[in-house]
This record gives C-alpha cells, structure tokens and sequence, in this order.
C-alpha cells in the first residue's frame, strides 16, 4: 500500500504526507484537534526525513493514541546533518470507532522511496508496510 504524492513547497508535500498517511488509516480521520506537539527530526537526505516523519506520525498514533489533525511544517538545510524537519502538531484522541480505523500501520519504507524537485513541483512516491 502506498500514495504519490505532489506540492508546490517541500513543507506542503510532507503536510501531504500526512493526510494521505491519515486517510490510509481512517475514514474519517479528525480534522482538528485541541492537543499540540511539538515534532523534531534530522535526517542526510529527503528521503530519509520523509521516512522518519511518517514513522513519527505512525508512532504518535498508534502508540500515544495521538491523531496529528494539523501540521505546520518547516525544513531546512543544516550542515552536516543534512536536513531538519521542525513540526507542530495539533490533534486528537485516538477514537478507532469514530474515525473509522483501517488497520495497523506497520511503518513507511525505503522501497520505491522517491523525493523528487521536477516541472516546478515536489514530488514523493512513498510505500507503507502494513
């Protein structure tokens, strides 16, 4: 199971990230949310950081019961780690019923795993193991 993904910016293709990660898990899933969180990552290159974002994402709501309604996202280069990926996070409660749970997510993968800048877009192609 995976999505393709496509944005303007790096920070609104990785905010595409997650609503398709949520629309893969729910079918409903929230749109707002009173909690916050506050979202750190490095990583050597895009494709690693996309990775670990969505395993992030994966995580807080699987584990913590804490669904990421809302991102704001911002990246930027930083020598010599790579990239930082600096997020807040506004959410809610994990509730499977109401949201309509889909199933486990077991994590996103390196396979096919594509972060590309072409015709004046980003674009990602992501595969999840579930």
């Amino acid at each position: 199971m995976g999505f393709e993904l496509s944005a303007s910016t790096l920070e609104a293709l990785f905010e595409e990230a997650r609503c398709a990660l949520l629309m893969v898990v729910f079918e409903r899933p929230p749109e707002s949310g009173a909690e916050e969180r506050a979202v750190l990552l490095t990583a050597p290159d895009l494709e690693t950081l996309l990775v670990r974002w969505l395993n992030e994402l994966i995580y807080l709501t699987q584990d913590t019961g804490f669904v990421p309604a809302r991102a704001d996202v911002e990246i930027r280069e930083a020598d010599p780690m790579g990239h930082i990926l600096e997020a807040r996070l506004a959410g809610a409660t994990l509730r499977l019923e109401e949201y309509g749970w889909q199933g486990e997510i077991k994590s996103a993968t390196f396979h096919g795993l594509d972060v590309v800048f072409e015709n004046g877009a980003w674009r990602a192609r992501v595969i999840l193991d579930v």
